[in-house]
């Protein structure tokens, strides 16, 4: 079974604000954050179902190299990324969009 992978537009500016920061330190390490990214969420569109939830049914995707988890719901075939979250910065603050 596949899924289909969106995310909200603010898990996107999440995204962009990050590879942007590390960019700012270093390039090799603002591709490296990207290509991880991108490789988490494209493999919630083969089995999201693998990662633990939380009590509210939220799953969640912990980064091997970076401080980082992908939130994200999934309804029938629909996988929804709520937030690319920096694990140390006010944690759960998604939770209230």
């Amino acid at each position: 079974m596949s899924f289909r992978v969106s995310l909200l537009p603010a898990a996107e500016e999440e995204i962009a604000q990050a590879f942007h920061w590390y960019f700012g330190r270093s390039p090799f390490a603002a591709d490296a954050f990207r290509t991880e990214v991108v490789a988490a969420i494209d493999s919630l569109a083969e089995d999201p179902l693998m990662w633990p939830a939380d009590p509210e049914t939220v799953r969640y995707y912990i980064l091997r190299h970076f401080p980082y988890t992908i939130h994200y719901e999934v309804t029938g075939t629909d996988v929804i990324v709520l937030a690319v979250a920096h694990q140390r910065r006010r944690p759960g603050y998604w939770q209230d969009r």
